[in-house]
Formats: C-alpha cells, sequence, structure tokens
C-alpha cells in the first residue's frame, strides 16, 4: 500500500470515529424503554411546546443591557449570531425582541400558539431579518443538550418469526425488546412521524397524565417553570397516520401495548430552513401550505400488517414546520382567500385536509409592509383576523450609530476591495434617520416641555436620539426637562395616523424616511461610481444629491418640508456641517495641537475642582502631597469656553445632581466625563478648535504642498511634520494617504 493511501486511509479512519462519537454523545437513536427513562429522569424538556422551546432558546443565548432613544432596555443575544455568520445578525429593534418573547411568553402560558405574529413596518426595516434570526437560533439550540428534540418512526421487518434474532442492540441479546436498532438488511419498512408528533403520545392517555405528573412531582424544579403548562402533552393525541398504524398493531396483539412500541425508534432531529425541518418560510406566491396523500403499499414498502389499511400521509410547507416556527413572508401579498383558512389554524392549531386533520404545534409569524397593512385594514374581512393577529411593529431605526454598524457590515461584506475613509458610514446614517424624524407638536406636551421641543431642530433631535445630547446653547434648566423626557418625545407619534398620497394609516416615527436597504444600494453605487481610491463621504454626499432628484422613486422626498422637517437637500448640508466638526477634530490631533485625551482630562479636572468648591473641600495634589483650594480661575476659564449663559451657581450645581443621580443608579462603575457630559465635551472641542485654529493653518498648507510639485519646496522639518500628522491620521483614525489629502483640503476650504 502507498504512504498517500495509507494517509487517506488514516483520515477516513479518523472522520469516521469522530462521527460516531457525535452521534453517540447526541444520542440520536434511542428505544422507547431509554426515552422514557430520560423522561422521569428530568421532565422538563420533553414537556415543552413550540413557544416555550423558543423562549427557551432566547433565554440560552442570554441578554445583555443597552440604551436605545431614551430608556435602558434588555438585548436577547440570540439575534447577535454569535454562534454562526454574524452578517445576517439583527441590529437595534431590542423593543422588537422583548415584545416578540412577551407573545411568545403568553403562548407557552396557554399551552399553545392562538394568534400569527404579523412583525410589520417599512420596507428594508429588518422584520425578515429578525424572523431569520431566530431560526438561526434554533437550528444552533437544537444542537445542544438542554435543546434535544425528539420524534419517533416505525420500525418494521418481515422477519418477524426470527424477532429473537434481529430488533435489538448489540449485548442486549438475551432482551429482544425493540426494534429501533434494526440494520438496514433486516429493516422491511421505517415509516416516520411528518409531524415529529412527541413520543408521550404512544403512551395510553389514561396512563399519561398520571405518568407526567408523577415524573414532575419527583423534579419539582421543572413545575416552578415561569409560562409553563403542559397541558398539550397530557391531552394531545397521535396525528392519524400514526393512529391507524397504533390501533392495527394493537389489535393485531390483543391490546399488548408492549407489542406496539417494539416498533418504535425515538429519532432526536435539529432545526434546519436548508433542510425544512421546523423552521419554513413561505413566499407570498405559495398558496399550497399543505396535503395529503394516500399511502399504499404501491408507493411505500408498507409492512403486511398495514396493507389494507386506509392510511393518509400529511406534507406541505405546515406539516413541515410543526413543532418549530413557520414564516409568512409579506402575508398580506397573498390572496386573502388563501389567507382564510388560516383563521382556524392559528386559532385553535388544527389544520382540515381531505380525510385527514392535523393538529400543530408551532409559531405562526408572518412579515407586512406597513402600505398593505393600511389597506387591508380597510378590507371588510380585517375585523375576522385581527383577533387571530398579534401585530408587532418594526420602525427604522432613530440611532444614526447603530444605523452606521448596519452599514459597516455591508461594507465589510462587499466584494469591492476600496478602502473606507471614516466616518463614511455615519454621515451615511445620519442623513437616513434625519429622513425619517418627524416635528414634534408643542400641542402633545406639558407646558414645561412644549416651548424646548417647539425649538428643536431636526439635527438636534437627532443627536439627542442617537446619546441624549441636548442643545448646550439652551437654558440649563431647559437641558434637565429635555433630557428627563427624551423617551416621551420620542414615544409623541406613536398611535399617530394621517393620510398619505389617498392612503390613510399609521404615521408613527420611522414609518417614514430613507430605508436602509436603499442606503445601502446607495453606498454600492458611491463605491462603484467613484474616480477616488477611496469611499469617502465626499462620495456620498454625491450620491445622494443625485437620490434627491428622483422624488417619483422614493415617497419620502414628496413628503412636504415642516419647520425644517423632511427637508432631505437641507439634511445633506447639515450632514457635511457635522461632519466636517469631526474631520477638524481629527485633523487638529493628527498634527499635534490638541491630543484626544487631553479634552477629557481638562474636563475631568473642571469636574474635581467644582465638587470640592460645591462640598466646601480642599484637593489634594498628590505630586506634591499638598492640599490645595479649588481654583476658580480654572473653572472660570472652562466656563467661559463653555459659553454658559445661566447662572453659574446654578449650572455647577445642576453639574453635580446629574454626577450624583449616575453614582447612585451605576455605584461600581467610573464616571466617564465625556459620556455623561455630551454636549458640554462637544463645546469644549469646539472652543479650543477656535484658539488653536490660527496655529494649524501652516501646517495643512505644508500637507496640501506635500502632494503636489511643490514638496520639493518643503523643507526636511516640515515633510516630517507633514509626514508625522499623516501617520497619526492612519494610525488614530484609519486614514490611508489619498483620504488623508482629501479630508485635510477639505478642512482647508471650509476653515
Amino acid at each position: 500500500m502507498s504512504g498517500g493511501q495509507m494517509e487517506h486511509d488514516g483520515d477516513i479512519g479518523h472522520f469516521r470515529r469522530k462521527s460516531q462519537i457525535r452521534f453517540r454523545a447526541r444520542h440520536r437513536i434511542r428505544k422507547f424503554s431509554q426515552f422514557l427513562e430520560d423522561f422521569k429522569a428530568n421532565p422538563y424538556p420533553y414537556l415543552r411546546n413550540a413557544p416555550r422551546y423558543v423562549c427557551d432558546m432566547m433565554e440560552h443565548f442570554g441578554t445583555e443591557k443597552v440604551d436605545r432613544v431614551g430608556i435602558s432596555d434588555k438585548r436577547w443575544l440570540v439575534f447577535n449570531l454569535d454562534f454562526g455568520n454574524r452578517s445576517e445578525s439583527l441590529i437595534g429593534q431590542e423593543g422588537v425582541q422583548n415584545a416578540i418573547y412577551r407573545q411568545l411568553k403568553q403562548f407557552a402560558s396557554r399551552s399553545r400558539s392562538d394568534k400569527l405574529v404579523l412583525l410589520h413596518g417599512p420596507n428594508g426595516s429588518s422584520k425578515s431579518t429578525t424572523v431569520a434570526a431566530l431560526m438561526h437560533g434554533l437550528t444552533n439550540y437544537s444542537t445542544t443538550d438542554e435543546g434535544a428534540l425528539y420524534r419517533f418512526n416505525w420500525m418494521f421487518s418481515d422477519r418477524l418469526d426470527n424477532a429473537d434474532q434481529i430488533g435489538f442492540e448489540p449485548g442486549d441479546s438475551e432482551s429482544p425488546e425493540s426494534y429501533a436498532f434494526l440494520k438496514p438488511e433486516e429493516l422491511t419498512s421505517k415509516i416516520p412521524c411528518e409531524l415529529k408528533d412527541s413520543p408521550l403520545f404512544l403512551i395510553p392517555r389514561h396512563e399519561r397524565k398520571d405518568f407526567i405528573l408523577d415524573a414532575i412531582a419527583s423534579n419539582p424544579t421543572a413545575s416552578d417553570k415561569s409560562e409553563f403548562n403542559f397541558e398539550w402533552a397530557m391531552d394531545g393525541d397521535l396525528c392519524p397516520k400514526c393512529k391507524w398504524i397504533y390501533e392495527a398493531l394493537l389489535s393485531a396483539h390483543h391490546g399488548d401495548w408492549y407489542e406496539v412500541i417494539r416498533h418504535i425508534q425515538v429519532e432526536r432531529f435539529f432545526f434546519s430552513p436548508r433542510y425544512r425541518l421546523s423552521a419554513i418560510s413561505i413566499e407570498p406566491q405559495g398558496n399550497i401550505d399543505a396535503s395529503v396523500r394516500p399511502l399504499n403499499h404501491e408507493n411505500y414498502p408498507l409492512p403486511k400488517l398495514l396493507r389494507n389499511i386506509p392510511i393518509f400521509e400529511a406534507s406541505g410547507d405546515l406539516i413541515d414546520a410543526n413543532r418549530g416556527i413557520v414564516e409568512y413572508s409579506d402575508f398580506l401579498k397573498r390572496p386573502l382567500e388563501a389567507n382564510k383558512y388560516l383563521l382556524t389554524t392559528s386559532e385553535k392549531g388544527t389544520i382540515h385536509l381531505p380525510s385527514y386533520t392535523a393538529h400543530l404545534d408551532l409559531v405562526m409569524c408572518g412579515t407586512a409592509n406597513e402600505k398593505q397593512l393600511n389597506l387591508f385594514k380597510r378590507n371588510p374581512d380585517f375585523s375576522s383576523f385581527k383577533g387571530r393577529l398579534s401585530l408587532i411593529r418594526v420602525p427604522y431605526l432613530l440611532q444614526y450609530s447603530r444605523e452606521a454598524e448596519l452599514y459597516d457590515r455591508h461594507l465589510e461584506m462587499s466584494k469591492n476591495c476600496r478602502h473606507v475613509a471614516p466616518h463614511t458610514s455615519t454621515v451615511t446614517a445620519l442623513w437616513a434617520v434625519l429622513t425619517r424624524l418627524r416635528r414634534p407638536s408643542p400641542k402633545n406636551f406639558s407646558p414645561d416641555l412644549a416651548p424646548i421641543v417647539a425649538r428643536l431642530t431636526p439635527m438636534q433631535k437627532a443627536h439627542l436620539y442617537n446619546h441624549g445630547e441636548v442643545p448646550l446653547d439652551s437654558r440649563e434648566v431647559d437641558q434637565m426637562i429635555l433630557r428627563n423626557n427624551i423617551r416621551t418625545i420620542r414615544e409623541e407619534h406613536e398611535e399617530s395616523e394621517g393620510e398619505f398620497e389617498g392612503i390613510y394609516g399609521a404615521e408613527y416615527e420611522g414609518r417614514r424616511g430613507a430605508s436602509p436597504r436603499e442606503m445601502m444600494a446607495l453606498l454600492s453605487e458611491a463605491s462603484e461610481n467613484s474616480m477616488d481610491r477611496c469611499l469617502s463621504p465626499f462620495a456620498v454626499f454625491e450620491q445622494i444629491e443625485k437620490l434627491i432628484k428622483d422624488i417619483s422613486v422614493y415617497e419620502f422626498l414628496r413628503l412636504p418640508i415642516d419647520n425644517g422637517y423632511n427637508d432631505c437637500s437641507r439634511f445633506i448640508e447639515e450632514v457635511r456641517e457635522f461632519y466636517l466638526k469631526r474631520a477638524h477634530e481629527e485633523v487638529y490631533s493628527s498634527i499635534g495641537l490638541v491630543d484626544e485625551s487631553e479634552y477629557a482630562r481638562v474636563l475631568a479636572q473642571y469636574f474635581k475642582h467644582v465638587k470640592a468648591f460645591s462640598l466646601g473641600e480642599r484637593l489634594h495634589i498628590a505630586s506634591r502631597d499638598e492640599y490645595v483650594d479649588p481654583s476658580e480661575d480654572l473653572m472660570e476659564r472652562m466656563e467661559k469656553l463653555l459659553d454658559i449663559k445661566d447662572d453659574i451657581r446654578a449650572f455647577r450645581t445642576n453639574l453635580m445632581t446629574r454626577i450624583g443621580a449616575f453614582s447612585f443608579d451605576n455605584p461600581d462603575e467610573k464616571v466617564d466625563y465625556p459620556q455623561l457630559f455630551p454636549e458640554i465635551f462637544s463645546q469644549l472641542k469646539a472652543s479650543l478648535y477656535k484658539e488653536k485654529n490660527r496655529m494649524s493653518h501652516p501646517v495643512e498648507e505644508n500637507i496640501l504642498r506635500y502632494f503636489t510639485d511643490e514638496k520639493e519646496n518643503l523643507d526636511p522639518a516640515e515633510i516630517v511634520a507633514v509626514e508625522t500628522a499623516l501617520d497619526r491620521l492612519s494610525d488614530r483614525h484609519g486614514y490611508c494617504p489619498s483620504c488623508a489629502r482629501d479630508v485635510m483640503a477639505f478642512v482647508l476650504r471650509n476653515r
């Protein structure tokens, strides 16, 4: 044998051993008696219906605390898809995640899903992504020990006369009790349960209830689970096909139940959207969700015992999805008549077919465009559907930093190898979010809040939603009121309705505006059309200017301008100003005039002096090991830079109140002043830029000359200064030489 052949055989042997180990470790095949032993040892996993199983899956991956507009919320980590392809993960939408979980818990407490969960929102708001992430989570969870699921197959052999020689595990020849381990050559037919019924249904109903309750009594932790209802396991029954086979065997053996379960093979199964196992997505053009066919010897190798019995087998999307989840993609694009059977299916969990009634255990969900839902609400049949639908709204994101994550991921997945300049995704996301915001109406707010929101510009509202930044040029008391009412402002339009282009319906914030799908297409076009080496904000601005000319294509461009809101053209200039400010920060940092860390240090020093002053304490100077009075000069200089318009003492008192509130809520966290006071941090940097502006001009000029024929006129020291600045731009901020030159030119032109 050649060395290559021996190596090949070695690989085959290695793969064989690993496969066998995995197969045994996952308990892929069991006989019924083993299933009963496992159940008595730990009954909870086997008593979960589909909604309870999905809840357990979400709990398995855990949660984390996140900040969204105006509140802290819980994010379910399954939607991060850390276990798989993160390019398909769900960004944001924590409100949607929690709404889904709450609805599943309600289903679990009622022991069945009696509504279709309909995710609705504008195009591209990640409705299908949400469902796909759940399916991916179920696929992964079903491979774990705690996520194990079992169905059963009927096993038959024509060699029944030699039963003592077949159908048992190796080494178990003295007790031939099960056909679960028949060898291929001994097997006549293997008939699976297409509905993947629980093996518990094989226990006679009269004894099943006591058996389950005894197991629960022996394992009290199972009954302590919240929203855990296992009535389905005690009251349920076999599917029609399995019931016929069960009764045929029971009659043949004169009621000997033991002889029936000898033919049972308990098999573990796993969720899989790819292979259509309990995770099915139904496209709108597919109208036949289930069908039935007779099972006979001509099309199936039935054992002799069953050849004269009328047995029917069901198939189709709903059958394949049973014990899992099914998604009706673009649910309202399906013909209404095709959906009417779902009234009964969603409410009672049954589907009626010719000669066959299937009892389903699955989570039914769907997706729908908001416009389609608005039209459907005007249909006379809507009243019949609304009681069977659980509506969960999926709006566009209103935090531009979260939206930027989506675009960053899109650019990473792109096959285009073009370098992406810093802030490209951020400026794209900011413009998109600005198009989605609605003007606050003072009449909807309390008297103290109304005049404040009346002055709120779209850009200020975007920053308020994104990271809680309030306008620093407003009074301190107004800032405090605004900061405490972010969520109130966000929820102003939640129940708003109105008419747009002849269609009356929901007009919540995040209902209209630039779609993430459209913006990702814009980024791709900007990358393809740009003549530069990099995809930069400049290319994005150019592409957006083209987009806003297509008024007939994008409906949000047809919205009337409302006191600065919906002014998509003006938004381009405002985002360009936002980018200029960011570019200034990085330029100053790169040429060494301002160190980014210095801002935080100066800010922290100011707060130490303010705290000591407010408490009447002295400051300890560690380097000199002495105590000094807080510096009034230092505080006044800082407050001059911040351009404080209020009473200084009131301003300082409010700062201490905010720090105290943060420390009370986060006793184990160190105060991050730039994060806690973003508006003050931003104003501090802006003021220091003005002071440093003249000093930066010669260096910027030298950088521009460096990329032209005038480079030879620079002296060695100037060249070193330029190259040092460019290296800092690259190392600290991610610029390449090409986009570094562009941003320097941009800053210089807009000094």
